[in-house]
């Protein structure tokens, strides 16, 4: 499987554009590691995993499931279209690429992979599938033998050397996964929140078949979570551009945009400011909004400049000028997710009015906040808190 972190190569999105992890090929000793430094790379950043995939080792499976839970990140099936990289090539460098909904597929192992998403998206142009395991067993057969050189001198024959000569040959088994590695499988399956039909539909789908699920046989399990509409899951637009959907079923609870609000009074003058940020999950960039209003009526305030520090009051690392709205609507600016990242959790937010330097004052960060940005930036670890090793399985692979 090769692992390429791709930027969309969509021009809507400019400058501030979706980035995702593409996964793609069989799943082979090793994937889960190649991922685990892939992911490492990524320096806190949330990306979602854009997987394509017949299946392929289920030990690695599992482990990839388990390290994209514990980041707590998307997966989405979907094939990526990279731009000036061919399959045969492992890196692609700065790769720009075409998220497909259309053609994707994820069948066998690849569904543990799939299972370990915090959501779960698929798309009725997308195929996820699964049949009986399969248990890979290697036997090595080793002959051992003497090739011995001797010297005969009439009637008399004596031994030269003597060299020891081991012949190795390796068959390989494929059967019908034991009830160990079932229970496993199963019991992982249970971690993830994913339920039945699909260990039912797995145990009775013959290896050299597929079962591809359906929509209600995805929702009712819960394998899927978001259901992408359109060829595409990646949303492009000013501002808030990423990962987008529809949530399958109310009991998900799950939503492609997170927004986080606030409402201070205003210390130039009379009125307050309402404030609104909007992410939509794999984005590049937070859009925010803001509404001035006057304090007797609630009506608009017109003809406000602002200037918006997302780092705070003190650092001001990073500043965004919101531009006036004559008819007292509000305004907005795309913050980059880099700089959006910098405001401190539960914290404060600095906004000053443009004509009025000097006037600088802080917005609240209510705990609507928090979800955005556990979705938005790395998520910081809470004191004593561990990591969590995963669980060591079988050396069973589905059949191709």
């Amino acid at each position: 499987m090769r692992f390429v972190r791709v930027m969309s190569g969509g021009p809507a999105c400019e400058p501030n554009c979706p980035e995702w992890i593409s996964a793609e090929g069989k799943i082979v000793r090793g994937s889960a590691e190649a991922l685990e430094r892939v992911v490492g790379a990524l320096a806190g950043r949330r990306l979602p995993i854009f997987i394509n995939s017949a299946g392929g080792s289920v030990e690695d499976a599992m482990a990839m499931g388990r390290l994209i839970r514990s980041k707590r990140l998307a997966v989405a099936v979907v094939h990526t279209r990279i731009a000036a990289c061919p399959a045969s090539v492992s890196s692609c460098g700065e790769a720009r690429g075409v998220a497909e909904s259309a053609g994707a597929y994820c069948a066998s192992a690849c569904t543990l992979v799939l299972a370990g998403g915090v959501e779960r998206y698929v798309s009725p142009l997308s195929f996820v599938g699964v049949h009986q395991l399969m248990q890979v067993l290697r036997k090595t057969t080793v002959k051992r033998a003497y090739k011995v050189r001797y010297v005969g001198i009439a009637w008399f024959k004596w031994e030269v050397s003597r060299k020891l000569v081991v012949d190795r040959s390796t068959s390989t088994i494929k059967r019908v996964a034991d009830s160990s590695v079932v229970d496993i499988v199963a019991d992982y399956f249970s971690e993830m929140d994913v339920g039945e039909p699909v260990m039912e539909l797995t145990l009775a789908t013959p290896q050299r078949q597929v079962h591809w699920l359906t929509p209600e046989e995805l929702a009712s399990s819960h394998l899927a979570t978001i259901r992408v509409e359109g060829v595409s899951p990646v949303v492009e637009s000013e501002g808030a551009n990423g990962l987008g959907g529809d949530p399958i079923d109310a009991q998900s609870g799950a939503v492609s945009v997170l927004v986080a609000k606030s409402a201070a009074a205003l210390l130039a003058g009379p009125g307050k400011i309402e404030s609104a940020f909007s992410y939509r999950r794999g984005g590049g960039s937070v859009l925010a909004t803001f509404q001035p209003r006057d304090s007797a009526d609630g009506s608009h305030r017109a003809g406000l400049l602002l200037t918006f520090y997302p780092n705070g009051g003190q650092t001001r690392a990073a500043q965004f000028r919101a531009e006036a709205d004559a008819t007292g609507g509000p305004v907005s600016v795309a913050i980059p997710v880099r700089d959006f990242c910098g405001l401190a959790r539960g914290g404060r937010m600095a906004v000053s009015l443009i004509e009025r330097p000097d006037a600088s004052q802080d917005l609240p960060v209510d705990n609507d906040a928090r979800s955005l940005l556990d979705e938005a930036c790395a998520p910081v670890a809470s004191a004593g808190s561990s990591k969590t090793e995963p669980a060591a399985a079988p050396a069973a692979q589905p059949a191709e």
